[in-house]
């Protein structure tokens, strides 16, 4: 059996070696780039896929590394500890997500044009499926022209827009079936705008609108059931996403045990009083249950046992994680009192930040309903009748 203890202080020395200090120049300006809703900056992205990040996790086939789906899931909780801007992971792991995704496809013109690139860093790519719609009320419609498409339509919010040169569409078609389709920016007719959402504000979020877009027969990337497709990256961002939360989850216990251990109420360390020992032990608590279960979902998908539209381990983990994450955050803010409140530029970003984890990729509400509908699916005693207890 893998010591995690041992492989967590690996990955923390390979991110620290390898990223640290572009991970700590990043931080170094969040704050401010908070206030203006501004990304990280080209040039820092730039050298973080230089030095090789973008491409860990992808496979060899295109230029990848290929690390393990644990390693990936606990370099991103590294990235997360270290690195104070909370966009940072989600941005990176949204945009080679994507270039898996076209990897997958075997399309050799995709893979090179597209695919590979983003592995170099040297193109953005965003995903844009929502609507503030349901998948069956879409209004952007992919309408054929000759041999060829046009696209038309409107999507709300997409992460890393503002950032991106190409993006993973799923429109309907003209019969009413999903598909997946690539967009690039500079096709005419589409129009990038700033998104303004509550949290993650440094995301380069931004909604996209099509309007008669000419779409070459080439970039339909999923001619049919893109739902399914696009599911399939849904589910896998519900562990992405928790990662590098988790990871700083950590790091506010740990920065919150340093200041209540410096800091003197009635003559002795605030840490020391019995109910802020106790709120600290309720959060480790919950980041080391969190930590278990997201590990057992991520060697879950790493053996190929996930199922690929919505595995319920996968779907748990998030729910749990998610809720874990936002207990930590509130029980810090709430020990650490006006320290939290006004002295900290950024445990309030965080709890802003962190409010999107239960929405996300799935919201917890739809998530729980789908589980427990499994849970009777799988009952033995589904479908039976009035049995007697």
């Amino acid at each position: 059996m893998v010591d995690r203890a041992q492989g967590q202080a690996e990955i923390a020395e390979l991110v620290g070696s390898r990223w640290g200090s572009l991970l700590d120049q990043v931080s170094d300006t969040v704050v401010e780039r908070d206030e203006t809703r501004c990304p990280p900056p080209a040039e820092l992205m730039d050298a973080l896929a230089l030095a090789g990040l973008h491409r860990l996790s992808l496979p060899p086939a295109v230029g990848g590394d290929g690390v393990d789906v644990l390693t990936w899931g606990m370099v991103l909780e590294q990235i997360g500890y270290r690195c104070t801007d909370s966009a940072l992971p989600m941005i990176i792991n949204h945009t080679i997500d994507i270039a898996r995704f076209i990897a997958e496809s075997g399309r050799a013109d995709l893979i090179e044009k597209y695919a590979r690139p983003i592995g170099r860093g040297t193109i953005g790519a965003g995903i844009a499926y929502t609507e503030d719609a349901d998948a069956w009320s879409f209004d952007t419609v992919l309408r054929r022209k000759g041999d060829d498409f046009v696209l038309t339509g409107h999507k709300t919010y997409v992460t890393a827009g503002v950032m991106s040169d190409v993006f993973l569409v799923y429109p309907l078609d003209e019969t009413g079936d999903m598909v997946a389709c690539l967009v690039e920016r500079d096709d005419p007719g589409v129009t990038v705008t700033p998104a303004t959402p509550l949290g993650m504000r440094t995301a380069g979020a931004a909604s996209l609108t099509f309007e008669d877009v000419p779409l070459p027969a080439e970039r339909i990337l999923e001619p049919s059931d893109g739902l399914t497709h696009a599911q399939r990256f849904l589910s896998n961002q519900r562990l992405w996403i928790t990662c590098a939360p988790l990871g700083r989850a950590q790091r506010i216990l740990e920065d919150c045990a340093t200041w209540l251990s410096g800091s003197i109420r009635y003559g002795e360390p605030v840490s020391g009083l019995k109910n802020v020992e106790a709120t600290l032990g309720r959060m480790y608590v919950a980041i080391e249950s969190a930590r278990s279960m997201l590990y057992r979902a991520l060697t879950h998908v790493g053996a190929g046992h996930a199922e690929p539209v919505f595995d319920p381990l996968l779907s748990a983990a998030k729910c749990f994680a998610a809720d874990q994450i936002g207990f930590v955050l509130e029980s810090a803010f709430r020990v650490m009192g006006g320290q939290g409140f006004y002295g900290s530029p950024h445990l309030g970003r965080y709890l802003r930040d962190f409010t999107g984890l239960p929405v996300v990729a799935g919201t917890n509400d739809i998530l729980e309903v789908n589980l427990g509908a499994g849970v009777v699916a799988r009952s033995p005693r589904h479908g039976t009748k009035g049995q007697r207890a």
